[in-house]
């Protein structure tokens, strides 16, 4: 009889103890778990959200982070907008078999609009990782050169080589390609990147955004 009092009380132990242990899930662990749950679709809408507002692009979440959606139409993000000046020199001499035709020289100054930015293409993404923002983005490039304005800063023909419109013409198109490569060169894109480094992290509040490069 005594032993059989003794399982009893065992087995009471045993019930009061896994009533204790679900209660104190249905109490405490799921109601943690839902809250958990919660917050991370709050914070995936809010990642959604601060890449429509940076990039002005549809988005959606996929598997926890924000992307744009899928479009064949390339768009793209302008981050930072100069105004730039290039010079150049085309120098071009003649002859008519071995008479010499003279030399004409050229000179013209370009004034232009420089646009840097990013084509946005499918791949541009946030999430988080370990709690830190991480955005993928491919990389930044002059995304436009608009002339403004020339000078003609020294227009010479020789006596029977004369400056044509072809000359100005040619000269026009070689500026606006050296005027994209100075562009390139002058350091625009480290702005255009640190330009969005800061406005993810002034929107998503964080101390600092990691960019990382949508592979071609």
């Amino acid at each position: 009889m005594e032993h059989r009092a003794e399982l009893w009380r065992t087995l009471r132990r045993i019930i009061t103890l896994g009533a204790v242990i679900g209660g104190a899930y249905f109490l405490v662990v799921r109601p943690i778990e839902r809250a958990l749950t919660v917050t991370q679709a709050s914070l995936s809408k809010s990642l959604s959200e601060v890449l429509a507002a940076v990039t002005g692009a549809d988005t959606r979440i996929v598997e926890g982070r924000a992307e744009i959606v899928e479009t064949a139409e390339i768009s793209e993000l302008s981050l930072l907008e100069m105004r730039m000046s290039a010079t150049r020199t085309i120098e071009k001499s003649e002859n008519l078999s071995i008479l010499p035709l003279g030399t004409k020289k050229l000179i013209v100054r370009g004034h232009y609009t420089v646009k840097g930015g990013y084509r946005l293409k499918n791949g541009v993404s946030l999430r988080m990782e370990q709690g830190r923002p991480v955005a993928r983005f491919p990389k930044p490039e002059v995304l436009s050169v608009e002339l403004l304005d020339f000078d003609v800063l020294s227009e010479d023909s020789g006596w029977l080589n004369h400056v044509q419109p072809a000359d100005r013409a040619q000269i026009l198109r070689e500026l606006r390609s050296q005027m994209r490569a100075e562009a390139e060169a002058s350091g625009l894109l480290d702005t255009v990147e640190s330009s969005l480094r800061t406005r993810l992290r002034d929107l998503l509040g964080a101390e600092s955004v990691t960019v990382e490069q949508v592979l071609p």
